[in-house]
């Protein structure tokens, strides 16, 4: 069985429900400090996952040719003449620095245009970054997705699910948005623009595509300032503190409902598995405390912001649709979405409940392992 969003209802927009997300969601292969995926692509998306952040690169294939892979660690491209697909091409090919390599962009996109045949009003984005090859990546995903390559102009966070269904959006971050634009490259041409607004971004005056604002990342070594807690106790509460702060900035800058809120309830780090660190944040307290954060940035926004005449258990306050709209995690499953699909479904009750038991800043965060 899949997770399927439009079951919230047809016409429900983009920027009025949460979502999972992948983060590094194409290495799903090599060592414990580089992957962060155990499923493919398209078992991803069946686990609810609906954007997916991709980094690209060409890699070496031996006998003078090179392929478009994804990436964990640093990209250090240099261009050569390779046998790309059976033609000689000019490609960045990278030269992997403490990371690893992970599923081929062939099989990505195969994966995305399987799952929008088979669950034809569901919806994916891949927001490709930090990437090499931008054209190759562009042609490859008309080449393999088809009819099924998101065309639409506009804002999406304003678009229905009934108008997303059955497409894959091909998402370019600023780097290779510009690179693609100066090519002629377009939104007719299946170029989606991504922007992030963290942390001083500038609004675009209009953009086919999507805006968020979010950040992820904790130390790569142990926090200084949970220098007395355990390795994964200390990511964990450092990543709380961060998300909190993030989502905190978004609704201080009073941003609309034009820009999607992204948390991430992921940990970064040198030592140990990132698989080893992620259980520690699913158990039912860790569970817990990710419905509290998301909660969180939605409720204390409106609670400061709408008149006293409006009370927050008012149908008049929707403080619902100010709450994040894509959380972003390692190694996606069945459980870790179907734990997000049901925040969807959560009463206006129940969110204030969960708000008002939530640890704020200063206060000790249970971590219960």
């Amino acid at each position: 069985m899949a997770i399927e969003y439009h079951s919230l209802g047809g016409q429900k927009k983009v920027n009025e429900i949460v979502m999972a997300g992948s983060h590094d969601a194409a290495i799903n292969s090599g060592g414990i400090r580089a992957r962060t995926q155990s499923k493919s692509i398209y078992h991803q998306a069946k686990c609810g996952v609906r954007i997916f952040d991709i980094r690209i690169s060409g890699q070496r294939t031996g006998h003078g040719g090179a392929k478009l892979s994804a990436f964990h660690g640093k990209n250090t491209p240099e261009m050569k003449s390779k046998n790309v697909g059976g033609a000689t091409r000019n490609i960045e090919v990278t030269r992997m620095v403490f990371g690893d390599w992970g599923m081929d962009l062939d099989d990505i996109l195969d994966g995305a245009f399987r799952f929008v045949e088979k669950y034809q009003d569901e919806f994916l984005i891949l927001k490709f970054d930090k990437s090499a090859n931008y054209e190759l990546i562009l042609e490859a995903c008309q080449s393999k997705l088809k009819t099924r390559l998101y065309k639409k102009p506009g804002n999406l966070a304003n678009h229905t699910l009934d108008e997303m269904g059955g497409k894959v959006v091909c998402g370019f971050m600023p780097d290779g948005f510009s690179k693609l634009s100066q090519a002629g490259a377009t939104i007719a041409d299946g170029a989606a623009q991504v922007v992030s607004l963290y942390p001083h971004g500038v609004m675009p005056d209009h953009i086919n595509g999507l805006v968020y604002y979010g950040k992820g990342g904790t130390d790569i070594v142990q926090p200084r300032y949970y220098a007395f807690s355990s390795p994964v106790k200390g990511k964990f509460l450092q990543n709380i503190d961060k998300q909190r702060r993030i989502l905190g900035d978004a609704n201080t800058a009073h941003y609309s409902r034009d820009v999607l809120r992204m948390m991430y309830w992921t940990q970064t780090g040198m030592v140990r598995s990132i698989k080893g660190r992620d259980k520690k944040a699913w158990t039912t307290s860790g569970k817990q405390q990710l419905k509290q954060l998301w909660t969180e940035g939605g409720y204390n926004y409106m609670s400061n912001s709408v008149p006293e005449a409006f009370p927050l258990d008012s149908h008049a306050t929707n403080f619902q649709i100010y709450l994040p709209n894509f959380i972003m995690v390692d190694f996606a499953d069945e459980n870790k979405g179907q734990t997000i699909y049901d925040l969807n479904r959560l009463s206006r009750a129940d969110i204030i409940q969960l708000n008002s038991s939530i640890d704020k800043p200063g206060n000790s965060v249970q971590f219960n392992v």
